[in-house]
Formats: C-alpha cells, sequence, structure tokens
C-alpha cells in the first residue's frame, strides 16, 4: 500500500460511516412515513408485491446498522495506526501537518492557520513530511 492510500484510509472509512449514519436516519423517516398512490397514478399493478412498502426501508436500516457496527471499531483501528505511524517521524512540527490534513482533514489554509505559517510553508513541510513518512 502506498503512503497517500495508507493515510487517506482513516477519512474514507470516516466518510462511509456518516454515510451510514445518514442513510439510517433516513430510513427511519421512510419506515414510519405512509407512502400513497401520486396523483394520476395508476393503481393497477400486475404483480403487486403483498409486503408493506415500509419493510424494505426497516431491512436497509438493519444491514446499515451491522456494517456500521464492524466500520466503527475499524476506523478507530486505523487511525491508531496511522497516529503511530506518524509519531515515527520525530518531528512535531512535521507530524502536526500530517495529522492536520490526514486525520482531521483540513485545508492547506487551516493548517497554515493552526501552525501559524503561510500556505507555501505548509506545503513544504507537508512534503517534507511526506518523504519522511514510511507506511507500516
Amino acid at each position: 500500500m502506498d503512503k497517500k492510500t495508507f493515510l487517506c484510509k482513516y477519512h474514507n472509512l470516516a466518510r462511509r460511516i456518516e454515510y451510514l449514519k445518514k442513510d439510517i436516519e433516513r430510513c427511519e423517516e421512510l419506515a414510519s412515513s405512509i407512502p400513497g398512490p401520486n396523483y394520476g397514478e395508476r393503481i393497477n399493478n400486475p404483480s403487486p408485491s403483498y409486503e408493506a412498502p415500509f419493510v424494505k426501508w426497516i431491512y436497509r436500516r438493519m444491514d446499515d446498522e451491522s456494517e456500521l457496527k464492524k466500520l466503527e471499531p475499524e476506523a478507530e483501528e486505523v487511525k491508531k495506526a496511522i497516529l503511530d505511524a506518524i509519531s515515527k517521524i520525530g518531528d512535531t512540527e512535521l507530524e502536526s501537518v500530517l495529522i492536520y490534513r490526514y486525520i482531521y482533514w483540513n485545508s492547506w489554509s487551516e493548517i497554515s492557520d493552526k501552525i501559524y505559517a503561510s500556505s507555501s510553508t505548509v506545503r513544504r513541510l507537508h512534503d517534507k513530511a511526506f518523504e519522511a513518512f514510511q507506511v507500516p
């Protein structure tokens, strides 16, 4: 696995977790609503489904919750592995740039505000930290 993929893994898992949480909320709303035919819609269906229309949202919510239970501990393990690998660089300034960028997913300008440096300095520090970083 290359450096960039390893460092971005936590962010990708966090995005997936956030999507699942939003989808669970959406499924709750859809499961508790009562659907009906739209104006002008034909109700004549040659092969009707005898399952309640909200059941598919309940099943989807259950699947999402199951995946969420698996991903949350995995995300914490990945975060810990990334932080451990970053801490081996040995320079706190370089480490903080990588942590702000890949754990907290801050923009370059946000990082420059946090470490009181210009954007070009932050990018230079990032490149230096990236070279020193070793994938475990």
